[in-house]
């Protein structure tokens, strides 16, 4: 009979350390399972900027003359209309319900502008609006450029009406929210804006070609009007593939960007500057420029 007693106390000592051992396991792998996780990494500048080409629609974040009247004339109250050009300018003539906003301070105010809402926004010719629309999209914002803007497109173009009553800017309550990396970044851009606002004009370029300056050309137009003549040593990455050709784009060297009339080539500068390439836009582009000031083209 004690033998039995032995026998049964020793088998109950033994499923005692079974369940120990069983729910020690358990409660190991509970804690395992409750490991912090690595953060996820942050948005690098690089994402912002391909996001901004892969986001492009077919009008190339800009809006055209007529587009934009039609706008104005159906009392569209849908977009905020920015004009960019110098106060003394806009004093003169602006848009219809254009706010002003100077090219050089657009950066105070990108905490200000509304993230739910069109911006349309425009400049002298449509190049430095360009750069903007490019900031403020990656800001996270939705802007186009207007079409050659009121000098070239508006006025000249179209002998559409100006304004002359001052439009009072009122800060939005629903703002775009970047990364505070990324927002100091693109605000810098604006900081740190050379005199000439990351243009050239085509002939001080010819000038540079023919000193045998250390530089690198590119035309974003597309590759079949690049075939038919382009500037001389110039390579072709169109404008809509740019974000797949980053890597391309010289970093030990000044690199000079340009389109058909310049606004695209604008809103290439932007993105390339942020990444950290010294970049230029050819100002009014191949069209309105370099073939304007007959310049050598080569096939």
């Amino acid at each position: 009979m004690r033998n039995s007693n032995i026998k049964w106390l020793a088998l109950l000592l033994i499923g005692i350390m079974l369940s120990a051992f069983a729910v020690g396991c358990g409660t190991s792998k509970e804690t395992a399972k409750e490991e912090p996780k690595t953060a996820d990494q942050k948005v690098t500048i690089e994402q912002v900027a391909d996001k901004y080409y892969t986001n492009m629609g077919a009008d190339v974040y800009k809006i055209s003359e007529a587009d934009l009247k039609a706008k104005i004339d159906k009392g569209d109250t849908s977009f905020l209309l920015i004009d960019i050009r110098k106060a003394e300018d806009y004093a003169k003539g602006h848009i219809k319900g254009a706010v002003n906003i100077p090219f050089a301070k657009v950066n105070e105010y990108l905490d200000k502008l509304p993230a739910d809402k069109e911006i349309i926004e425009y400049c002298y010719t449509g190049q430095t609006a360009g750069q903007t629309v490019a900031i403020m999209n990656m800001y996270g914002l939705k802007a186009k450029s207007l079409n050659l803007g009121f000098d070239s497109g508006w006025v000249k173009k179209n002998n559409f009406p100006a304004d002359t009553t001052p439009v009072e800017f009122k800060a939005a309550t629903n703002v775009a929210k970047p990364d505070a990396a990324i927002a100091k970044i693109l605000k810098d851009y604006y900081v740190n804006m050379p005199k000439d606002t990351h243009k050239i004009n085509s002939k001080d370029l010819q000038a540079l070609i023919e000193k045998g300056d250390t530089i690198q050309i590119v035309d974003i137009r597309s590759a079949a009007d690049f075939a038919k003549g382009h500037v001389k040593g110039a390579i072709n990455i169109p404008f809509k593939e740019v974000n797949k050709h980053f890597g391309e784009f010289a970093k030990d060297k000044p690199v000079f960007v340009y389109c058909y009339t310049g606004q695209t080539a604008g809103q290439t500068v932007a993105v390339l500057n942020v990444l950290g390439v010294n970049a230029r836009s050819v100002h009014a582009g191949f069209d309105l420029g370099w073939t304007v000031d007959k310049l050598p083209v080569e096939k």
